[in-house]
């Protein structure tokens, strides 16, 4: 798999993460820029509007706030990004999910503006990666458009983000699990030649599964009793900044990626029977497959527990598609050949081909 981005992005400008951090986010905002336009979801913005304006109105020039209720396209980051130049905004700040999240990062990067994140929910690490993953305005998915460099701020409110729904906290956490699974299968094949970096994000990976593994249960105890605990504040980071420092130096590459690429397909070629279901859902059950490939599939005993718990998807099924043999040759044909494959390998394409049987007998 090449590598999609020479230089390690490993951090963002600035992080900061606690309960009511909105509550001063206007002098953090100013650090970059006195007239922000602020792009944000209809639910985040809901909850969060006026806190943020209230800490905006006595530091800043002018700022507007610009509700964005599609898909993370082009064709409306550009016009954003347009917008803002022409009329004297010099910040671009992102509020809700990670749809939100690498749009604003589109637009900012798009009319070189400084960009500020802040997230409403913990599903993915999107509001830290100086990645965006792209769609068509009506939803498919076209693919990731990685930065030059890294995001300036990511300002992360614990006190709104621990209210998120189950279900948005345990697909960050899904999506953070599958980043140690997919860089391991790497060193499971005694592969003793690697690029730089992917030894360190490997062992940060690790010690974020069995952090995520060890405290996801009490994290969900304590956010229904509204208790923002140490547990509540390492799991958030875990999800979101450790998450994005490795992927910033595993750098997008020589990986056999096969969660999120299961992820991709199925965004691509079932987008009406996916679209209900979120990023780390529909990676979720991927892990499943990239567990199996890599010869672990005993782990997939305690993942399946705790998604079969908390109701996620944990089949084809449960995300919609129907586990056929057409849908299953669909699936081996896309994924061999990706750039998670070699197809030239018998030994992999065989695994792969196994995995996908055995994803197929969960329904």
């Amino acid at each position: 798999m090449p590598i999609k981005e020479n230089s390690f992005r490993i951090g963002c400008g600035r992080y900061l993460q606690k309960p009511h951090l909105l509550n001063e986010c206007g002098k953090e905002i100013l650090r970059f820029g006195n007239s922000p336009l602020i792009i944000g979801g209809k639910a985040a913005l809901t909850i969060t509007k006026e806190t943020i304006e209230n800490s905006l109105k006595p530091l800043c020039q002018k700022y507007e706030f610009i509700e964005h209720l599609g898909t993370c396209n082009e064709e409306r980051a550009n016009e954003l990004s347009m917008y803002a130049i022409s009329n004297g905004f010099n910040v671009i700040v992102g509020v809700g999910g990670g749809v939100i999240m690498d749009f604003v990062k589109l637009v900012g990067f798009s009319g070189d503006l400084p960009i500020i994140n802040i997230p409403t929910s913990s599903a993915t690490c999107a509001s830290y990666t100086p990645l965006s993953v792209r769609y068509t305005p009506e939803g498919r998915t076209v693919g990731s458009k990685h930065f030059e460099y890294e995001i300036d701020s990511v300002l992360v409110d614990t006190a709104v983000i621990s209210r998120q729904p189950v279900r948005l906290l345990l697909a960050g956490i899904f999506d953070a699990l599958a980043k140690f699974t997919e860089i391991k299968q790497r060193f499971n094949d005694n592969t003793k030649e690697y690029p730089l970096g992917l030894d360190w994000a490997y062992i940060l990976s690790k010690k974020s599964f069995d952090e995520l593994v060890n405290k996801t249960e009490k994290c969900i105890s304590d956010c229904k009793n509204e208790d923002i605990t140490d547990t509540v504040e390492q799991v958030i980071f875990t999800s979101i900044a450790v998450t994005g420092v490795i992927s910033g130096i595993a750098r997008g590459s020589n990986q056999c990626a096969l969660a999120h690429k299961f992820y991709e397909i199925s965004r691509k070629m079932f987008f009406e029977e996916s679209r209900a279901y979120l990023h780390g859902e529909i990676v979720g059950v991927g892990l499943l497959l990239q567990n199996h490939f890599n010869g672990e599939e005993r782990n997939n005993d305690f993942l399946m527990s705790l998604m079969k718990k908390y109701n996620m998807p944990c089949c084809l099924s449960d995300i919609g598609i129907n586990a056929d043999p057409k849908s299953l040759a669909i699936y081996y044909d896309q994924l061999k050949s990706s750039d998670a494959i070699n197809p030239n390998d018998l030994n992999e394409t065989e695994r792969l081909l196994n995995g996908l049987k055995y994803l197929w007998s969960l329904d």
